[in-house]
C-alpha cells in the first residue's frame, strides 16, 4: 500500500537538512536545499505524532512524514515532498528527457470544459470554482468527507467511481492516505490530481494518474506572509499554476 509514497520519497536527499518550516491554519511550508514547498494543512485531530523537531530532520526524513497517521505531520511531509518536485528546474529537466508533456497553465477544469460535454465527472473534494465548467457534463458527482447539500459522502466512491469518465482528486487524499485506493477504483478512467498539495512528480503517472495540476511558488516572501495571515488561498495568490501529463 505504501508503494506510491515510497516512490515519492526515495529520490529526496538524505544528506540535506530542513532549513525552515511553518504550519499555518490553511497551509504548511517546508524549506530545504534552497527550495520551498507548500501543502494544504489537514485540520483533523489524529494520533500523536513524533516528538522529534522537524527542524532537526533531513529533507528525506521530513518528506517521510507524509506517511504519518498524524495528519498535521503528514501535511509537513507533503510540503517537504513538494519542495523537491515543484521546482521549475526540476520540471524543465523532466521535459527535456521526454518524460512529461507540459500543458497550459490555465485552470484544469477550464482546460477540460469542452471535454466534459456528455461525460460523467466525479470530484473528490469540493471545487466550487469548477461548477461553471461542469454544467454540460452528463452527470457530476461530488464526494466529500464532510458532505454538504447534494454532495455524496466519500465512502460512495466504492460504488460510483467505476462508472465515471473523469475523476478530479484533491491533494488532501495524499495526506489522509485515501489516494491509493481511489486510484485503484478509478482504473481506466482519466484521473486528474488537483491543488497546491499535489507533487508534480512524473512517477505518479505509473499509478494511473493522467494529469497533475499543481502550483510552483512564485513569491516565497509573499507566501510566508499570506500563510502567517491565515489566507485561505495563499499558494494560489503567490504561485503559478502548472499542468503536466504523462506521455
Amino acid at each position: 500500500m505504501w508503494e506510491l509514497y515510497d516512490s515519492l520519497i526515495e529520490p529526496i536527499p538524505a544528506d540535506v537538512k530542513v532549513s525552515d518550516y511553518l504550519t499555518g491554519n490553511y497551509c504548511t511550508l517546508v524549506t530545504a536545499g534552497g527550495c520551498m514547498g507548500a501543502a494544504a494543512t489537514n485540520p483533523l485531530n489524529t494520533v500523536k505524532g513524533t516528538e522529534k523537531d522537524v527542524g532537526e530532520m533531513s529533507w528525506k526524513e521530513a518528506a517521510g512524514l507524509i506517511k504519518s497517521w498524524n495528519f498535521a505531520e503528514a501535511s509537513i511531509g507533503a510540503a517537504a515532498v513538494n519542495a523537491f518536485y515543484n521546482q521549475a528546474d526540476c520540471l524543465e529537466h523532466l521535459n527535456i528527457n521526454g518524460k512529461i508533456t507540459m500543458l497550459s497553465g490555465e485552470d484544469t477544469f477550464l482546460a477540460h470544459k469542452k471535454d466534459f460535454r456528455g461525460k460523467k465527472v466525479a470530484t473528490i473534494g469540493h471545487f466550487c470554482y469548477a461548477e461553471e465548467c461542469l454544467k454540460e457534463a452528463a452527470a457530476c458527482v461530488i464526494l466529500e468527507r464532510n458532505p454538504g447539500e447534494n454532495d455524496y459522502p466519500d465512502t460512495a466512491c466504492e460504488f460510483l467511481l467505476h462508472d465515471m469518465d473523469y475523476v478530479f482528486i484533491t491533494g488532501f487524499t495524499l495526506v489522509n492516505k485515501t489516494l491509493p485506493r481511489l486510484l485503484q477504483l478509478a482504473r481506466n478512467i482519466k484521473v486528474v490530481l488537483v491543488g497546491p498539495s499535489i507533487p508534480l512528480a512524473p512517477q505518479l503517472f505509473e499509478f494511473g494518474v493522467s494529469e497533475l495540476a499543481g502550483s510552483l511558488i512564485r513569491d516565497r516572501i509573499q507566501l510566508e506572509e499570506l500563510v502567517k495571515n491565515r489566507e485561505h488561498k495563499a499558494v494560489i495568490r503567490a504561485g503559478t499554476p502548472v499542468r503536466i501529463a504523462g506521455k
